[in-house]
């Protein structure tokens, strides 16, 4: 991920001055190679979740690019986070994720190769044959990389001069901070391989221009024309935003009078939408008030103000949050590579990032979140993996949307495609990631 520098990258790939995106920033490995040691060399990612952690000696594996980085909770309770590089000959001292074992390694890190043994704060504690290596220094320890927590997530960043995590996420804590993420628990973690450069993948969750075109089947029940989109110094923001009111009606688009719509299905919709861990009080919720045959523009209000009071009756603090965003998600696109709605009680966030070095593939893990029901016992999900997307079904919209990424990629390489054109508002946030893109790659 080293020794590429901006100066190696043709200037005309970077973002015109019409806004125009040169196709080349989504199918190039030159530029891959310099977005990854310009960008994602630099910038907090996120690795995973504490509560993937429980335990001293669990470890995770995180990759990006061809670098790897073991995140372990050590004996101190404390995350540590190392280079997964012996200091003998390089090996990877543990791949994916699990718990070094005590009874084999005395829980410590140890070497599947020459048997080189680390503890879980990353000290060199045993060399097998010390004295054929002479000279070692002491204390000698794995590199460190940096890391963090918020919101639940644990962070890395590779840039030891890197602003602070928090500077980094800023105005997003404070954006969120009524849905209190800390306490939301995996329900679900898939991970699958899609055929298109990893902008490809981010940017289709970052916009509802496409839903018209992709998933004319919702336009009943979404107002897709009313998506407010905002920008901030790094990260960007869309849905609902602040003092706007959510309607129960579709869209625009259909040229329908607002009382065509049925506000209990538009209602419906939203509440499977939302797969929170209270999903069948939910429904029943909407049911109860559908038979109470409240008037018309009513429902909504009925049903924000049953919803928050049923979370809150199970322990779940309401306080900071207004009554529309019990229907409302708050979308963020965590630069450079996380997207996903945020809902009171739950969340389904997209992770993507390049499948090692190929411009034409991306990982992207789908992480479905929820506040914990007080009444079972949480246990982390198994961690599912499709290499190709097509040996699974994922539903009619994802499987839409997954269809249209390889068509993209294809489509970009052809000699009709001179670049990539944004519309100005509905594809704002994409816009603005490549700025931001750029404003890495020139400093």
């Amino acid at each position: 991920m080293a020794g590429v520098s901006v100066s190696d990258v043709d200037r005309s790939l970077l973002v015109r001055p019409d806004g125009t995106i040169p196709k080349e920033r989504y199918l190039s490995r030159d530029f891959l190679d310099v977005e990854l040691d310009r960008v994602w060399s630099r910038i907090w990612q996120v690795a995973g979740r504490e509560e993937e952690f429980p335990a001293p000696g669990d470890f995770l594996e995180y990759e990006i690019g061809d670098e790897s980085v073991l995140v372990v909770r050590g004996r101190d309770a404390r995350l540590h986070a190392f280079y997964n590089s012996c200091l003998h000959k390089g090996t990877r001292l543990a791949e994916g994720c699990g718990r070094f074992d005590e009874a084999t390694d005395g829980g410590d890190i140890r070497c599947p190769y020459h048997a080189w043994r680390y503890a879980l704060d990353g000290r060199l504690v045993e060399v097998v044959d010390a004295d054929e290596f002479p000279g070692l220094p002491e204390g000698l320890a794995l590199t460190n990389v940096r890391v963090d927590t918020w919101g639940g997530f644990v962070w890395l960043c590779l840039d030891p001069d890197a602003p602070s995590l928090r500077d980094f996420l800023d105005p997003l804590p404070a954006l969120l901070a009524p849905y209190h993420l800390d306490e939301y628990r995996f329900r679900a973690y898939l991970t699958t391989v899609l055929p298109a450069n990893w902008k490809v993948v981010i940017e289709a969750f970052a916009e509802g221009y496409h839903v018209q075109g992709t998933h004319p089947q919702t336009l009943p029940w979404v107002d897709d024309v009313g998506i407010q989109y905002e920008q901030f110094e790094t990260h960007a923001h869309y849905g609902r935003l602040a003092g706007a009111r959510r309607v129960l009606r579709g869209s625009p688009r259909l040229g329908l009078d607002d009382d065509a719509f049925d506000e209990s299905e538009i209602l419906m919709g939203m509440v499977a939408g939302l797969g929170g861990a209270f999903l069948g009080d939910e429904r029943a919720a909407v049911d109860q008030l559908r038979a109470e045959g409240l008037p018309r523009g009513e429902l909504l209000g009925a049903y924000q103000a049953r919803r928050m009071d049923m979370l809150s009756s199970r322990g779940f603090d309401v306080s900071g949050l207004e009554p529309d965003q019990m229907t409302s998600a708050d979308d963020v696109h965590w630069f450079p590579n996380m997207v996903g709605p945020i809902y009171p009680g739950s969340a389904i966030l997209f992770r993507v990032r390049p499948n090692g070095t190929d411009p034409d593939s991306a990982i992207k893990d789908t992480w479905v979140l929820e506040w914990p029901s007080p009444d079972a016992a949480w246990e982390m999900p198994r961690r599912r993996r499709w290499d190709d997307w097509t040996e699974r079904d994922w539903g009619e919209i994802t499987n839409q949307d997954y269809a249209n990424m390889a068509r993209v990629q294809e489509g970009l390489r052809s000699r009709g495609c001179t670049g990539v054109r944004l519309a100005t508002r509905q594809e704002s946030n994409i816009a603005h990631l490549h700025r931001v893109i750029d404003r890495y790659l020139t400093s």
